[in-house]
């Protein structure tokens, strides 16, 4: 048996791109210590009977309807990032976010894109009696799903 070759930290960055000036400038996120990129592919079901023996068992159909991308980050509350955070939320701004596939070899997923909602932001442990770091979870929706790039060398 061959054992898997397994991603790491450092292999998969989320970065964000906090101005909106163009060239954008990506920065990876800081204090991230757990993400998870969600793609959501609704399926629409239909009920069909077989048009020539009316006596057999009807059959479901299935075909993709509707995709959403949403991406859950946990993380500890950096300062560099807090201000930028608490406004996103607040100005309800849109925010690119990339997720970046490190060394991913030609012709694979390198780049994941989308614009960044931010329905939800969380701020964790504000006044906590032991010293313990403030944490934040933010559940990012994509405004108009996510575009791959491939690698190209």
């Amino acid at each position: 048996m061959a054992a898997p070759s397994l991603h790491y930290r450092g292999d998969i960055i989320v970065m964000a791109a906090w101005t909106a000036a163009e060239p954008l400038v990506w920065t990876n996120f800081c204090g991230a210590d757990g993400v998870t990129l969600t793609i959501d592919n609704a399926i629409q079901e239909t009920q069909a009977g077989d048009c020539d023996d009316w006596s057999l068992p009807v059959q479901t159909l299935l075909a993709y309807g509707a995709q959403s991308v949403s991406m859950t980050v946990n993380a500890q509350l950096a300062r560099s990032n807090r201000d930028k955070l608490l406004r996103w939320a607040k100005d309800q701004l849109t925010v690119p976010i990339r997720v970046h596939i490190v060394n991913a070899p030609t012709g694979e997923v390198e780049y994941i894109d989308g614009e960044g909602m931010l329905p939800s932001l969380g701020l964790d442990g504000i006044a906590n009696t032991d010293g313990a770091v403030i944490r934040t979870t933010l559940n990012i929706r994509f405004k108009e799903g996510v575009e791959f790039t491939d690698a190209t060398v």
